[in-house]
């Protein structure tokens, strides 16, 4: 039998990091800039499905998510840091982009499989700003890694 307390304790670290940095993100936020903000989403793909917590300031973005994995009937975690290329561009005008990396870890129910660690880079096309309180769409494609294709992403900016 395995061990999996520290893997699950620098998980349980890394999870509680990310959402420091998030919610002082969201409160720096609130300080008058207008390409600044927090979005929560859905996302959904052809064999994955979860949850993103997003923030934005300036040109970058910082996401941790929550996935369920259908394939390898396992859970994926992920830490993204990405740019939103439109913001960096200047007066570009055309549709919003992002491209970044992350790390994806995919805990697999079955308890005779381990745990496997993935960096990958990603890129995606819509809002990415969360400066405007509502609805939002975003479409995102990994290319490796357990979360590795196309997601769709709805949410709610904050």
């Amino acid at each position: 039998m395995r061990s999996t307390r520290l893997p699950r304790v620098a998980l349980i670290t890394t999870i509680a990091l990310a959402a420091l940095t998030l919610g002082a993100l969201s409160a720096l936020a609130q300080y008058g800039q207008s390409t600044s903000g927090v979005g929560a989403s859905f996302s959904y793909g052809s064999h994955r499905d979860g949850f993103r917590l997003d923030a934005s300031r300036d040109e970058m973005v910082y996401g941790i998510g929550y996935f369920n994995d259908h394939d390898d009937d396992g859970t994926v975690y992920s830490v993204e840091l990405g740019l939103r290329a439109d913001q960096a561009m200047g007066d570009y005008g055309g549709i919003p982009l992002a491209i970044g990396g992350g790390y994806y870890r995919l805990d697999p129910d079955d308890a005779q499989l381990s745990a496997t660690d993935d960096f990958s880079f990603w890129a995606g096309a819509g809002d990415f700003s969360y400066s405007r309180k509502g609805l939002f769409y975003q479409y995102r494609y990994i290319f490796s890694g357990p979360l590795a294709g196309s997601e769709g992403c709805i949410g709610w900016a904050f």
